[in-house]
């Protein structure tokens, strides 16, 4: 049995591959049978096989899913001719094909959907070298593998005249780290290295060779022919320098190249202060006093790093104009905070107290609610931060990234509150069962399990079960995006480590994949930030 692919939508479409094998493995590693460099495509993405003599498709667990027909495939999935077979940006046209017919892919271009038929595999013993396009080194497919998100750049194929190659010879991609432990190639690419590079050329003494005297000249000093040359060829004071470093001894040498190091260190230096100098003294303008909606950067409190020094307590006020009933809600982050020791009130009611520092201080965010009938209409409200051990003002503590959200209560009776509520948790249950087949879909969990819970904010007491239900989904599926957050900063940071400046590019990219939304959730401000730090 054998069976043909015909690109459909992507790069290169229309252009068609054969395969004669009962069990094809498509994803984006050299392990698989068939290898696409694309945008989406996971490194082990799906699986064609026969079975029964008929042929069907399985997705093994890729990031974006396997559709068949604009249908996903859940399981395995029976094929039939002119089925649509879509990984990622790739749409193939599946079709069983009677007898053999030579497979030839053609040349691949630079900007083209790479895809490897299994015939030139099932003639190989190395399976990644059958893969690698021709003239790609090792690291080339490495970054190649390792994109996710994006298209890689083109793999070389060859080397066209007037275009510069890939990689110099000898040299290495500017964002490709040297590894000085790498493993060595075995002795035939090592043998056919040395066989296909070109030989060394020749050096001549060209018009700007400084010749030394003979042995035993004294001074080592150069004839008159050589210094009445250097001053045909050079203008006065560059002819005179040239002939002063001719005539040098080594000690003279040394002296002025060590000059010339701590000259350039000192200017430098002078920068440096210039630039950073002049950041500090730029005036920050008034401490921020009044909160919105939007994050306030800036830090408060006391201790090593803090923009505005309040050692006693921090006060920010907003003023509350909502038509109807409202609640809000103050978004932040803390640190150097011990139990107890620093309370937010509202208006002078005390509306709980911020939690004590843990391992994942740095990157959490808090937030307190501030019930609507504690809210004062028309007026303005006055939120502070209380540490409860100062004075005398010693001990540290931080805030940072403040910001207050506004959320409007529907006026609407208790039955219809709890219908709309049980909907949003319903949607919410749905896309937390699929989490694994969309990116985002952790987030749209997140928000609808939070919608369930400040709709049945309005209701009155005594509250439905399913008021402190949601808060307690709200809370887990906090606690999966912190964990999704993390896997995907230490994935960049794994990439920066390995100066794999494209891979870690392409991870900040998916981040917002995985958090649309602005500031609801901190993550997506992180990959801008960390974005920013690396320069991408």
């Amino acid at each position: 049995m054998s069976f043909q692919l015909t690109i459909a939508e992507g790069k290169e479409a229309g252009k068609e591959f054969e395969f004669e094998q009962d069990s094809v493995l498509i994803g984006r590693v050299t392990e698989c049978d068939v290898v696409l460099y694309d945008a989406g495509i996971s490194r082990r993405h799906c699986r064609i096989f026969a079975e029964g003599g008929q042929y069907f498709v399985e997705d093994l667990g890729s990031s974006n899913g396997t559709q068949v027909n604009g249908k996903l495939v859940k399981e395995k999935q029976a094929l039939t001719e002119g089925d649509q077979l879509s990984l990622g940006p790739v749409v193939f046209v599946f079709r069983p094909v009677a007898g053999d017919i030579p497979t030839d892919a053609g040349g691949v271009s630079a900007d083209s959907t790479r895809i490897v038929s299994v015939d030139t595999v099932s003639r190989q013993r190395n399976r990644g070298a059958a893969l690698a396009p021709e003239g790609a080194n090792e690291e080339e497919l490495e970054e190649a593998r390792l994109n996710t998100t994006r298209p890689i750049q083109a793999l070389r194929s060859s080397t066209r005249p007037g275009t510069q190659p890939a990689l110099p010879p000898g040299g290495v991609s500017p964002r490709t780290s040297t590894r000085a432990n790498a493993p060595a190639a075995g002795p035939g690419a090592l043998a056919r290295a040395q066989e296909s590079a070109p030989a060394a050329p020749s050096r001549r003494p060209t018009s700007n060779a400084v010749a030394r005297s003979a042995p035993g000249a004294q001074g080592g000093g150069l004839s008159a022919a050589e210094r009445a040359r250097i001053r045909r060829e050079s203008p006065g004071l560059v002819a005179q320098a040239r002939l002063f470093w001719a005539d040098a001894s080594p000690a003279v040498r040394n002296g002025l190249i060590g000059l010339g190091v701590l000259s350039v260190l000192g200017i430098v230096a002078v920068v440096y202060w210039l630039v950073l100098g002049s950041e500090t003294k730029v005036a920050r303008g008034p401490e921020p006093m009044a909160i919105s909606g939007t994050p306030i950067d800036d830090s408060f409190g006391l201790g090593e790093g803090v923009m505005w020094e309040n050692a006693d307590q921090k006060i920010f006020e907003w003023e509350y104009t909502a038509a109807t009933r409202a609640l809000a809600i103050v978004h932040f982050q803390s640190q150097g905070i011990s139990e107890g020791e620093v309370v937010v009130t509202i208006n002078g009611v005390d509306l709980g107290k911020v939690p004590p520092d843990t391992l994942a201080s740095q990157d959490r965010i808090l937030e307190i609610m501030i019930p609507s009938q504690l809210l004062k209409k028309g007026e303005v409200n006055r939120i502070t931060f209380d540490n409860t051990k100062n004075p005398p003002g010693e001990d540290e503590w931080r805030i940072w990234n403040i910001w207050l959200e506004k959320v409007l209560l529907p006026e609407i009776p208790p039955e219809q509150l709890v219908e709309e509520a049980r909907k949003a948790y319903t949607r919410a249950r749905k896309n937390m069962d699929n989490k694994e087949v969309g990116a985002r879909n952790r987030y749209e969990a997140w928000k609808s399990f939070r919608e369930a819970w400040l709709l049945l904010e309005a209701h009155p007491e005594p509250k439905p079960d399913l008021y402190y239900e949601a808060r307690e989904r709200v809370k887990d599926t906090q606690t999966e995006l912190d964990r999704v957050c993390a896997k995907l900063m230490l994935e960049v940071e794994g990439y920066v480590n390995q100066n794999n400046w494209q891979a870690a590019s392409a991870t900040l990219d998916h981040t917002r994949e995985y958090f649309p939304g602005e500031f609801d959730q901190r993550c997506a401000r992180m990959a801008e930030i960390k974005r920013a730090d690396l320069g991408l």
